[in-house]
């Protein structure tokens, strides 16, 4: 255990953690947390319907990294992947409204900040017993080099990777709130 009840992060998940932030637009870090101890279903179709929340009033496409923890209580820590800016208080309260109407802490959504190792604290359970990491199924959309071909197989994931590309371009040359900027071609 590190300082403060915070679990140490591995080698492994550091490593990883680099290589993912160095690649991919990410844009937010949230926590997420419930009043109460719900089922797993309800929680992740909570988490599911804030992700589609955030995507509709922002009109980005989103992908996302997410670790589900269990102490104190069920929380997630989720990195948030767009090819455009992200409206962090919005997603807070969208997470709120959703999740615990009354509990003013229940999602805290930051700007994701290179170097501060958020996907590294995200992946920290990364080849342990306990590790329950996920990944969006469109996260491979995000890396525009990648070959991989899991996602754009039908007409649905094919507008999704033109929109993508089209948010990346559009935000090409301006900086965003994660303090990212990317050039423009």
């Amino acid at each position: 255990m590190g300082t403060r009840g915070r679990k140490s992060i591995s080698a492994p998940a550091k490593l990883e953690g680099n290589f993912l932030e160095a690649t991919l637009p990410l844009r937010a870090f949230a926590t997420l947390t419930t009043v109460m101890q719900w089922s797993q279903n309800r929680f992740d179709d909570c988490f599911q319907r804030w992700v589609m929340s955030i995507q509709a009033y922002n009109r980005v496409t989103i992908g996302w990294i997410k670790a589900e923890e269990h102490y104190p209580q069920r929380h997630l820590h989720v990195a948030l992947i767009a090819g455009a800016p992200l409206d962090c208080s919005r997603a807070e309260g969208l997470w709120q409204s959703i999740a615990a109407p009354r509990y003013k802490q229940a999602g805290q959504v930051r700007p994701y900040l290179d170097g501060a190792c958020g996907l590294g604290y995200i992946l920290k359970e990364l080849d342990s017993p306990r590790e329950n990491i996920q990944f969006s199924s469109n996260i491979s959309a995000f890396y525009p080099q990648s070959t991989s071909r899991f996602f754009g197989r039908n007409a649905a994931e094919r507008r999704q990777l033109c929109r993508i590309g089209k948010q990346r371009i559009s935000s090409a040359g301006r900086a965003t709130l994660s303090g990212r900027q990317f050039p423009k071609g």
